[in-house]
């Protein structure tokens, strides 16, 4: 039975997930909603959507389900619209926000008339943020949050199964956690980073402000722990204020951690700063999930590579003749000496072991492999 799918943004998120979509239910009606008409435009133009329009209200009533692919603040503002319309019967509303308590506060109100609103967040993305970047396997091997209204209500579980399946063609791993839990989880592991790899860059640039060169020079662990400064201030101006009262007391928290650290120093106290790099490296060791975990994302493989001509290349065609699929490779900049280190991600243990097997046998060096 063919159904109507309205996504409400087509940006990075929005495109990927409705070219997913069309791979997977060519049949479905997609309509894209985007108040940037070359968006639109482009979208159509490349069949990643049949239709579009410029505002949500004139589509709403015809949608099968409804996926709110937008910022936060957006999401919210979008839901009050959704509200004063007459929704078909047995339509389902997603979204893909980056904080959840918000939106699944507001979202008591469809519950309440008897539709089903089912909180979502795939944990990937781009430093590109427009639909010319998106792509159907954005989120492979990736989290996706889903988040039920009503815990444990019979209608809201036929719903995550209707949006698995719909989204089937994402391949990603599902993880249902509360709104709580989930903005928690965001709060320690995405949002802190983004604000301490930015401050780290701006306290660089007032420090060497006076030696331009000085930054230039920055490499290794420096540019490695602030790649996340260069996300899209306006997406990350919105997702912190969205969960600021959380952010507020990881702040504080991590203040207190630099105050040990500090004093510390001021004291000349080895073991306690041996401790905390010790403990810092435990925890990091043993950070990746264990195989049989359905919690787990990737499966990393780190490999030491020449640093000259065609040592990547031949790290990936040794994977391509072996028919290991790759989910994602990194080189690390943690060091500045004559060999790199390559990360490369599995999507299951299977493919990582085989993958060392099969480098191990063309001589190259396997650092690690979690």
């Amino acid at each position: 039975m063919m159904k109507t799918i309205v996504i409400d943004g087509l940006g990075l998120i929005g495109g990927s997930i409705a070219l997913a979509i069309r791979e997977q239910w060519p049949n479905y009606r997609i309509i894209g909603v985007d108040i940037d008409e070359r968006s639109l435009r482009y979208a159509k133009e490349k069949g990643i959507i049949d239709d579009g329009c410029a505002q949500l209200p004139d589509i709403a009533s015809a949608a099968d389900i409804i996926l709110l692919a937008a910022p936060v603040a957006v999401i919210l503002a979008h839901m009050d619209q959704l509200a004063n319309i007459q929704l078909k019967p047995g339509v389902i509303i997603t979204d893909v926000g980056s904080t959840k308590k918000q939106i699944m506060d507001k979202a008591e109100s469809f519950n309440h008339r008897g539709i089903c609103f089912i909180g979502g967040h795939p944990m990937a993305g781009s430093h590109k943020s427009t639909v010319t970047a998106a792509r159907a396997n954005l989120f492979q091997s990736a989290y996706y949050f889903l988040i039920p209204g009503i815990a444990g209500h019979t209608q809201h579980q036929q719903a995550i199964e209707t949006l698995q399946a719909l989204l089937a063609g994402l391949h990603v791993k599902w993880l249902i956690l509360s709104a709580t839990d989930h903005d928690q989880i965001t709060a320690q592991i995405s949002h802190l980073p983004h604000i301490l790899a930015a401050g780290l860059v701006n306290m660089s640039q007032d420090t060497f402000s006076q030696s331009p060169l000085s930054l230039k020079l920055a490499a290794g662990g420096f540019k490695s722990i602030t790649r996340i400064a260069s996300s899209d201030p306006e997406m990350w101006t919105d997702i912190l204020l969205s969960n600021r009262e959380l952010l507020i007391d990881r702040i504080d928290r991590f203040t207190e951690r630099l105050l040990q650290i500090k004093e510390a120093l001021r004291v000349h106290d080895q073991d306690s700063i041996r401790r905390y790099f010790h403990h810092a490296k435990i925890t990091r060791d043993h950070i990746q999930a264990l195989p049989n975990d359905p919690a787990a994302n990737f499966f990393d493989l780190f490999v030491n590579i020449p640093d000259q001509i065609g040592a990547v290349a031949l790290v990936t065609r040794i994977l391509q003749e072996a028919e290991i699929n790759l989910v994602n490779i990194h080189i690390l900049e943690i060091r500045e000496e004559i060999d790199g280190i390559l990360q490369l991600s599995f999507a299951n243990q299977r493919d990582l072991s085989q993958a060392k097997k099969e480098l191990q046998r063309r001589g190259l060096s396997v650092v690690r492999g979690d």
